[in-house]
């Protein structure tokens, strides 16, 4: 089964409006770094952020339905381009490259601190970075 989410609000369309903030129920959509972002822990899919947005900044794509428990790395998309290494890629800094392996690592340690916005997701230039869907 599928569920709809809004992945990301596109910075070059967001007009910073707060319309998809405020209209949000459960408060899902937060500010870091001057972007705006979902927090999937809170997120209920409603959608209501997609409609009240008059700038079509919000991209929405679809996903496993379930709770996400992690990222993996597909080696086969991945050129190890770095880009997930650095500072401003994951706001908690959680990709490595393992340089006696040559390859890229997610530390998994207290997921729970996520913010689950799927920033690196959206960002990997190579598409490699591929959310793990618990299903429920």
């Amino acid at each position: 089964m599928e569920k709809l989410f809004p992945i990301s609000i596109n910075p070059q369309l967001c007009k910073r409006c707060q319309k998809c903030q405020y209209s949000c129920p459960p408060k899902a959509i937060f500010w870091r770094n001057s972007m705006r972002y979902v927090d999937y822990n809170k997120c209920q899919g409603c959608l209501k952020c997609v409609e009240v947005c008059e700038h079509g900044a919000i991209e929405v794509i679809s996903l496993e339905e379930g709770e996400l428990t992690g990222f993996t790395i597909d080696i086969e998309k991945c050129t190890l381009c770095l880009e997930c290494t650095k500072e401003d890629f994951c706001f908690q800094n959680r990709y490595f490259f393992e340089k006696e392996k040559k390859k890229i690592i997610f530390d998994d340690k207290d997921l729970k601190n996520c913010f689950n916005c799927l920033k690196c997701f959206k960002n990997c230039p190579n598409n490699a970075i591929v959310p793990e869907i618990l299903r429920t």
